[in-house]
This record gives C-alpha cells, sequence and structure tokens, in this order.
C-alpha cells in the first residue's frame, strides 16, 4: 500500500514539476485530476467550455524573446503546489512512510526539492497511503489490484470533465451570394463551394500597364521639357570653347576598354550589357609565358589578328554592377596568369575558333603613278580649252550654241500647259 501512494505521488510530481515544457501534454489527464482534488495552488480562471489543455483565460500573448523564461515559469506554476494541504489537511496511515522506504529514483527526486517542499511531499504520500487504507485497498495483499484502481481513477476524470464540458455543435450558415465564389453561384448543395474566395477584392481605381506606359511616356517628355526650360539657358552664358575638353588618350595605367549600349528615350533589355576589351600586350607585370597562360584561359575571347581580347557580361539588372563583374574577372585572370602552380605549358595555345579574314589587296602595278597623273590632269585641262574655244566660235557665226537637254525640258513643259481653244 504505501508503494502505490509513493509511486502516484512521484508521478503526481514529476507530470507537475520536473517535466520538459514539451512534455507536459502527455501528463495533461494526470494535472487533471490533480487539479480536481484541490492539490494545485492555481486560483486564476480557466478558459471556459475548452477541449484543449489549461490555460489562462486572460494570458496576455508575448511575442518577445525575453518573456519565455516568464512564460516556462508560469507553466510550471500550473503543476503541484505541495506548499498546500488538501482540503481538511493531511491524514496518516497506519505505517507512516519514511526516508528508508523511498528508492533511488524517489530518493534523487526528493533530494531535489526544497527543505520545505520535502516535508509537503513526505506528508502528500503519507495522505495518498491514509486514504488507500480507508478504502481498504492493500496492494501488498493484491498486487493485481492496481491496474484496476488506476483505471477508475482516470475514467472518474474523464466523467467529470464530460459533464462540465458541453458538445461543440458547429452548424452550417449558408453565405450570401455576394460572398459566395463566382464559379460557386449555380451549385447551392456543393459544400465545398460555401467559402469565400481568396482572390483580393478588384480595385476600380486601377489602371493598365498600357496606360502606365502612357504615363511614363508622358514623365519623360516632362522631364526634357525642363530641361529645356531650366538648363538650356545657361548654356547660352558660355561660348562652346568653355564646354570643350581636350581630349586625353589612355595611358598604360588604364588598359581596359568598356563600351556601353544606350537606347535615348526607351528602355531596351540590351542596354544593361557592358563589353570590355584590353590587349594583352598592354597588361601590366606580366612575363610572355604568363601572357601566353592568359591567352589560354581566355580561350576563344581572343583574337590572334589584333591581340585583342574581348569579354561581356549582361548577367545583372545594372549595367554598373555588370561592369564591375568584368573587373573582377579580369583580376582574377591575372592573379591566376602570375600563379606559378601550373604554366599550362603542355597545353597548346588553341586558335581554332578565330576564321581569318583575307584581305584583297589593290595591285601595285594598276596604282597610278606621279606621272601619269600629271598626264591626265593636262589631257583634261586640254579638253576644257578646246570645249570653251568652240562655244565662243558658235556664238560669232550668229547665235548660240543649242543645248538638247535645255530642248527636252522646254518640249515638256509645253505639253504641260493647256491647250488653247480656238476662236
Amino acid at each position: 500500500m504505501a508503494t502505490t501512494a509513493r509511486h502516484l505521488c512521484r508521478t503526481l510530481f514529476q507530470v507537475s514539476r520536473r517535466i520538459p515544457v514539451k512534455r507536459k501534454c502527455q501528463a495533461a489527464q494526470c494535472q487533471l485530476f490533480t487539479q480536481r482534488h484541490n492539490v494545485t495552488s492555481t486560483s486564476a480562471q480557466f478558459r471556459e467550455l475548452s477541449t484543449t489543455l489549461p490555460r489562462r483565460a486572460d494570458k496576455p500573448q508575448r511575442t518577445s524573446a525575453f518573456d519565455q523564461d516568464g512564460d516556462e515559469e508560469e507553466e510550471d506554476d500550473q503543476g503541484l503546489d505541495f506548499s498546500r494541504p488538501p482540503e481538511g489537511g493531511y491524514k496518516v496511515p497506519s505505517t507512516p512512510i519514511t526516508l528508508a522506504d523511498l528508492d533511488a529514483d524517489e530518493l534523487a527526486d526528493f533530494q531535489m526539492l526544497s527543505p520545505k517542499d520535502q516535508e509537503s511531499y513526505l506528508a502528500l504520500q503519507n495522505h495518498y497511503a491514509a486514504e488507500f487504507e480507508e478504502a481498504g485497498i492493500n496492494f501488498n495483499a493484491d498486487p493485481n489490484a492496481q491496474g484496476p484502481l488506476m483505471e477508475r481513477l482516470v475514467d472518474s476524470v474523464d466523467r467529470e470533465i464530460g459533464k462540465e464540458v458541453e458538445p461543440l455543435d458547429f452548424p452550417d450558415v449558408p453565405l450570401k451570394n455576394s460572398e459566395v465564389g463566382y464559379w460557386a453561384l449555380d451549385e447551392e448543395d456543393d459544400e465545398f463551394t460555401q467559402v469565400e474566395d481568396g482572390d483580393e477584392e478588384w480595385d476600380e481605381s486601377a489602371i493598365s500597364s498600357v496606360a502606365h506606359n502612357e504615363f511614363d511616356l508622358h514623365r519623360e517628355v516632362r522631364q526634357y521639357t525642363r530641361v529645356i526650360a531650366w538648363d538650356m539657358p545657361l548654356l547660352q552664358r558660355k561660348s562652346p570653347s568653355e564646354f570643350a575638353k581636350p581630349f586625353t588618350p589612355p595611358t598604360e595605367a588604364t588598359p581596359l576598354r568598356f563600351r556601353y549600349t544606350t537606347y535615348m528615350g526607351e528602355h531596351h533589355p540590351a542596354a544593361r550589357k557592358v563589353v570590355v576589351q584590353f590587349c594583352s600586350k598592354d597588361l601590366p607585370n606580366l612575363t610572355e609565358k604568363q601572357r601566353l597562360k592568359l591567352l589560354k584561359l581566355v580561350g576563344p575571347r581572343y583574337n590572334p589578328d589584333t591581340d585583342v581580347v574581348k569579354m561581356s557580361c549582361e548577367t545583372y539588372e545594372a549595367p554598373a554592377q555588370n561592369k564591375r563583374y568584368l573587373g573582377d574577372l579580369v583580376k582574377k585572370l591575372l592573379d591566376e596568369a602570375r600563379n606559378g602552380k601550373d604554366s599550362f605549358d603542355d597545353v597548346p595555345l588553341d586558335l581554332r575558333h578565330h576564321k581569318p579574314q583575307r584581305k584583297i589587296e589593290f595591285p601595285e602595278t594598276w596604282k597610278l603613278k606621279p606621272s601619269r597623273v600629271r598626264e591626265l590632269l593636262v589631257a583634261r585641262q586640254e579638253q576644257r580649252l578646246l570645249s570653251s574655244g568652240e562655244e565662243q566660235s558658235s556664238t560669232r557665226q550668229g547665235g548660240p550654241v543649242l543645248d538638247g537637254k535645255e530642248l527636252v525640258h522646254e518640249y515638256v513643259r509645253a505639253l504641260g500647259r493647256p491647250a488653247v481653244p480656238l476662236r
């Protein structure tokens, strides 16, 4: 009998105080049993008609990480309170339970308690032993009676809980036609259609994408209009020479040449593309062996005719991001070319990607020599002199020289004139 009382008391103690928070849901029945027998000390109101675990009805929701410790303490407070005796005080059996009667596990649990709780712990064990003794149950004489007793206790707790909890009723409340989905207006008996649509409500003030494009065009026109009205007059105060900047060729410190493509007045997907070009011989601090390794790394991006490496990038949305990527890529290539771990001496330079174009040059024998050019100029001068002499001779003989082209134009104009009626 004493063993069963200690077992029940120890079980209630483990359920209420010492098990982790995540495992308290498994011991809900034991907590309800102890609460119904006035073992706990919680005096707060619980939620009415709830099928979930007991929790405070007016407990505020906490979202801060600093309140987690407080939540765990409140959950622990909902368990057993050994400092509060049951109604009528503790009962004492004919054979009181002492520390010598506890086993190793029970003694370990006993030592974890405070001195005040240790006294209440032993008093509670003796109280349950006295109740079993009054009920006339002797587990030492009948060891098989422990199982049916615990089942009767659990059944009694279930019956008491069932009396307090009202049956839940979910009435079928049909939705209005305005709340029913568009595709379910004709199906009145289908329960799955009696739900609201999850689509967002249509905003009547919204406009189409075509109208948005028109607004963008209007904003762009207004922007250039402001530039014409406020910025352009400032250019008239200075001479064009003041705005001109002298051309400075690229130096050896800037071997990279970046090329952009700009489409004025429109947003083009190709405007974000950036192309970088550089000559392999212009790169600083590169030996001939390192330069060949660099050409092997770039592969088909190398043009052997011009000794120019060309790379492009249009992965990112902004041209500045693509330019930054190309700059970092060139830096990585140079670092790898200067790395002496593997010089790629056994790898030949592959130029199969390049197809040289044959340039046909004009033969030297066909070109005009300076002497021949002078002869042609003299002949053309003589021809002009002869034509001018003939015009002068014809004028002296009786009239100007007829121009056939002018006669044809005069004949065409005459055909276009309206006919004169005969009188």
